[in-house]
């Protein structure tokens, strides 16, 4: 039997599994975020190596006994951030059988396969990734919280909070969100959201989490809520447009699969997408990811093991 490893590592989780030559799962590892620029590179560290470990346990296999594994790590596409996650992975995989590339790259994968298609990912952050049939690969997004990430948990969350301190003031209108903050988070000021917000304890991933209350917001009817989620919708369409012009393929027939926590919003959030999309590339038909990310990091550690990624072996 010959096992191969895949690890989709986030901002807020780190995913890995264990499965066979014929796609068969054997272990599942669930650890801590594995972007070394939120958590730093010896926690993320740490982290890739505890949901690897969980799944190399549960699968009952050694590392030793392991073909290849490949590991999509937010925050590891540029050349120098990637080389930093390479060499500090080297010691847990000290057979060199690993490779480390973006977890945009896997996410594509498990969700159109090895053909043609875009993945938009729309996690803590969010970008889009795609492939057209020659082969060609582009991005747009994955910019970070600060500069970037429209659409994504991070950036419906903010806009959620924002627009419960702006009611607060008198500046916007009244919304739902401001009680379930209070009955859902057990703060009933926005006034104690500054405390929390700027603590340098707090995270992206952190205020991620408040993304929960837009949603349960606008599926309560919350207009405020409803536009945040229609805002997010149409940057996310944004991002899959710019990589559809960059790779030629607005005015054919492709893929757009959905990826990440902020499509726990359902159509709230996709019908504002799809409605961008059909204006500009009517040929784009939105779905769910036909794998998950991690299922497709485990494929290509496979594909790996014959013919590793140019430029990108560790």
């Amino acid at each position: 039997m010959r096992y191969y490893i895949g690890v989709d590592g986030g901002a807020s989780k780190t995913d890995a599994i264990v499965i066979d030559q014929n796609g068969e799962a054997h272990g599942r590892g669930l650890a801590g975020g594995s972007n070394h620029l939120r958590v730093g590179i010896e926690e993320a560290t740490r982290n890739v190596e505890r949901a690897v470990n969980k799944a190399l346990v549960e699968a009952g296999v050694a590392i030793r006994d392991v073909e290849y594994a490949y590991c999509g790590i937010a925050g590891a596409d540029h050349p120098v951030h990637h080389q930093r996650v390479v060499d500090s992975l080297r010691v847990f995989f000290p057979r060199g059988n690993f490779i480390v590339d973006t977890d945009a790259r896997i996410a594509l994968t498990g969700a159109v396969g090895f053909g043609p298609g875009i993945v938009i990912i729309a996690g803590t952050g969010s970008v889009a990734f795609g492939r057209n049939a020659s082969n060609d690969e582009s991005r747009a997004g994955g910019w970070g919280p600060t500069i970037g990430d429209e659409g994504s948990g991070f950036w419906i969350a903010r806009e959620g909070l924002s627009a419960i301190v702006r009611a607060h003031d008198g500046r916007g209108f009244a919304t739902l969100m401001t009680s379930l903050l209070c009955e859902d988070y057990d703060m009933c000021s926005p006034e104690d959201l500054p405390r929390f917000v700027y603590a340098t304890t707090t995270h992206a991933d952190d205020i991620a989490r408040y993304g929960k209350l837009v949603i349960e917001a606008a599926q309560s009817g919350d207009e405020v809520a409803r536009d945040i989620l229609s805002r997010a919708g149409s940057e996310l369409a944004e991002c899959v447009l710019a990589v559809a012009r960059q790779l030629h393929m607005s005015d054919s027939e492709f893929d757009v699969a959905h990826v990440g926590g902020a499509f726990h919003a359902g159509d709230l959030l996709l019908n504002p997408m799809r409605m961008r999309l059909n204006r500009d590339a009517p040929g784009a038909t939105i779905h769910p990811p036909h794998e998950e990310p991690v299922r497709g990091a485990a494929r290509m550690a496979m594909q790996a093991a014959r013919a590793p990624r140019p430029g990108r072996a560790a």
